[in-house]
């Protein structure tokens, strides 16, 4: 789900400052100047898997590597950590592979990312596999940084036929991780429209002022001006908000987005947009987004949003709706899950539901999605004494769990007592409040041992999840333990949203630009994004007038914006 989520960024994707736990990562060669076109050599792994055997090692191998918790991978059991715990166990067990953990931090305040990046500038010895989940200057510095190897023979030797079947869904997918020819990661796979977006609102607030949900801005408007004005929680102060927004990563965000706005005025912020003439243009300096900003001045001025806004990220303005200060918010279909459990803690007689994506005033509806299936990457070391480890202990996830058969010992989850516990009746159940005793050792939370995986997830088919929910939502029976897994552990809610989501599709708004960052971007992209972020953050809170937009689109152009379009779209055509 996030995180990735990875689910689910991103992004901006994800979380960072925090105290280290283990062993600090090995000295090495300075490489951090080494460029990618060194580092290309195609890998070496023939004969690399001996003692691989019946889908174990016989002698257990070593695979180190270094962890960020985030909030929904870093709940145990009593008495166990990301470094020992069912896990670890059982890769251990199964595949023969021994993961140990070079360092770990919890992942606040961009903390693993800012790790990382000290590693790499220090020129330390990295583990043998980094997994990354976030912003693609630290990808391109990893690898950038000549400490990993191509992956192109890993998967066409190691990898199985689902893992192969998924990259093949959309060749795209390797686009971002591309040098030279050569791939430099394996994308970890992520299920196909899980990142986009729908509005959640809170249904309890609609029945208790006789609303309907809005299917426009302009209605929108009149539903928030309700929230804000006519006391919907009851507590007869002026203390509540209509959408919760966090805009310090950006103005299109994985959560509590705002592009949407954007994306009803015409275009989408903070990525590369295809025109009507067939180039890229950075959504950012189009027109439309003058108007989006104009709007959201006003949903400012009348108290519509939060004065906080621009301080918050997408987990702080998340607060706003899961407190109950905040009637509406944007993200994925997966929130139920996480974070609104801390919504139904705060206010147990909340209801909230999803609903399309509103139109703008001429009839427009855009939000940002539709990209390749892939949320994050696992970089191998040049230098790893088995690099096809990490391909087979991925292969073994898609075998055994990402859509498990029949009768097969993870029918019904990972481990009975941590994602799922089985009822009298023989269902099963992830509802820990309701059941505390099959749950022992924890508190509040199940502990999904998924979320611990090298692959945040575990594994993940692209193309099951949605059709899986469209079917239980349009109210088919479960059938394949995937199916009963998702509508026993799944809310209603969460169902709902994919059908939601999916009766939308056709209004995502792709990210066009996936290669790397191109020469201009590496010595203008910090200057240009400040400009912009500053700029549309003085607009909305009226410290400049809104034509100021015009004037930082021509400053944006001439401070090294207008090359860099030209070499996007260099790129685009020599790809498309």
């Amino acid at each position: 789900m996030k995180k990735w989520l990875s689910v689910l960024l991103v992004l901006s994707f994800m979380l960072a400052i925090a105290a280290c736990s283990g062993n600090s990562a090995n000295k090495g060669t300075n490489n951090a100047g080494a460029t990618n076109k060194a580092s290309n050599e195609p890998a070496k792994v023939e004969g690399s898997t001996d003692g691989f055997e019946n889908g174990k090692y016989a002698t257990p191998v070593t695979l180190t590597t270094v962890w960020g918790l985030n909030q929904n991978g870093s709940i145990f059991k009593e008495g166990e950590s990301i470094e020992d715990n069912v896990h670890t166990r059982l890769v251990k067990e199964r595949l023969g592979i021994d993961i140990k953990y070079n360092w770990v931090v919890t992942n606040t305040n961009d903390a693993y990312k800012t790790k990382l990046r000290l590693m790499l500038s220090s020129g330390e010895e990295m583990p043998d596999v980094v997994t990354y989940r976030g912003d693609m200057e630290t990808v391109n510095m990893l690898i950038d940084s000549g400490q990993f190897m191509p992956v192109g023979d890993l998967v066409d030797k190691y990898a199985n036929d689902t893992y192969k079947a998924g990259l093949d869904l959309d060749p795209t997918i390797w686009l971002p991780i591309t040098r030279n020819g050569e791939k430099m990661a394996l994308p970890i796979l992520d299920y196909a429209y899980n990142a986009d977006h729908v509005m959640w609102i809170r249904e309890d607030w609609l029945q208790k002022l006789n609303l309907k949900a809005p299917t426009t801005l302009a209605e929108m408007e009149t539903v928030m001006d309700a929230f804000v004005k006519n006391d919907p929680d009851g507590d007869g102060k002026p203390n509540t908000l209509g959408l919760a927004t966090g805009f310090k990563n950006g103005f299109a965000n994985w959560m509590t987005d705002i592009g949407f706005i954007f994306g009803a005025h015409g275009t989408m912020p903070g990525q590369w947009n295809l025109t009507a003439d067939g180039t890229l243009e950075h959504g950012s300096i189009n027109p439309a987004a003058k108007n989006a900003l104009s709007k959201l001045k006003e949903w400012l001025d009348k108290g519509y949003i939060s004065q906080d806004s621009a301080l918050l990220d997408e987990t702080t303005g998340s607060e706003l709706f899961t407190k109950g200060e905040a009637g509406i918010m944007f993200g994925p279909n997966w929130l139920p899950a996480w974070p609104f459990p801390d919504l139904l803690n705060n206010v147990p007689a909340a209801k909230y539901k999803a609903y399309p994506v509103p139109a703008g005033p001429d009839g427009k509806i855009g939000s940002a999605g539709g990209n390749p299936p892939a949320n994050g990457y696992v970089f191998v070391n040049k230098k790893a004494k088995n690099p096809e480890a990490i391909v087979h202990y991925y292969n073994w996830f898609f075998d055994n769990m990402a859509n498990p058969q029949p009768g097969s010992e993870f029918e019904k989850g990972f481990a009975e007592g941590y994602d799922y516990a089985t009822l009298p009746d023989g269902s099963i159940t992830a509802d820990i409040g309701k059941y505390p005793d099959l749950f022992p050792g924890l508190k509040d939370q199940t502990a999904p041992p998924l979320f611990y995986t090298l692959t945040f997830e575990g594994a993940r088919i692209p193309t099951l999840y949605a059709e899986t929910h469209v079917k239980l939502a349009d109210g088919a029976e479960p059938v394949t333990p995937y199916e009963k897994q998702e509508f026993n552990t799944r809310l209603k809610e969460n169902t709902d949203a994919m059908k939601v989501v999916m009766d939308q599709k056709d209004i995502r708004m792709k990210n066009y630009y996936m290669g790397p960052l191109t020469e201009t971007m590496q010595s203008k992209n910090e200057l240009l994004n400040k400009l912009l972020n500053e700029t549309f953050n003085k607009i909305v809170y009226g410290q400049q007038p809104v034509d100021t937009f015009d004037t930082m689109v021509d400053n944006w152009k001439k401070s090294g914006g207008e090359q860099i379009t030209k070499e996007v779209n260099d790129w685009y055509n020599s790809v498309k």
